[in-house]
């Protein structure tokens, strides 16, 4: 079994991302990206492994090619396949969406990445391209980005950190 790392992990996902239709297959990408843009962030002056967030950020959704249902899961069995996964690995991706609950320090930092990605810059610029190429008006692109925003301000109450840092990129982003 290979370990995961930031470069593997990256291949492996791009690969794999492949699979899908072109703007699934690009949101992936910007996804990752904004995963780790936000890690960065919130791992500053943390002890934990930055490199294992990052890999983790670009295989997490690997599910997706089979399912959006029940992806965390289809994600852990295929990456399996493939990767040793340690305790932190499995945490992350089984728990990374928002209304999942992590046992590990990583698995929080995680779980709010996950969903602050979402209002990065990239995330909400390709949010707009693609659902207006789908038909929808920038109004209401602009309140599903709103109602997210209320989602993702109340699952994650319990961080300070995690809700300054959202509401900074709404504000950048959206207001």
């Amino acid at each position: 079994m290979r370990k995961l790392t930031k470069e593997n992990a990256k291949k492996y996902a791009l690969e794999k991302f492949k699979q899908m239709p072109e703007l699934h297959f690009k949101w992936n990408i910007i996804h990752s990206e904004s995963i780790i843009e936000i890690l960065k962030i919130l791992t500053k002056n943390k002890k934990v492994n930055t490199d294992k967030l990052f890999a983790l950020a670009w295989v997490h959704d690997i599910g997706k090619i089979v399912s959006e249902e029940n992806h965390a899961r289809l994600s852990l069995e295929i990456l399996k396949k493939d990767f040793y996964l340690d305790e932190i690995d499995i945490d992350c991706i089984l728990n990374h969406g928002s209304s999942k609950n992590p046992k590990t320090k990583e698995g929080k930092l995680f779980r709010y990445a996950d969903g602050l990605s979402l209002f990065t810059n990239k995330a909400i610029n390709f949010k707009f391209f693609a659902e207006a190429k789908e038909g929808s008006t920038f109004e209401e692109i602009k309140e599903r980005i709103k109602k997210a925003y209320e989602k993702y301000k109340l699952r994650y109450s319990d961080s300070e950190e995690a809700i300054k840092l959202l509401e900074n990129l709404y504000n950048k982003n959206i207001s």
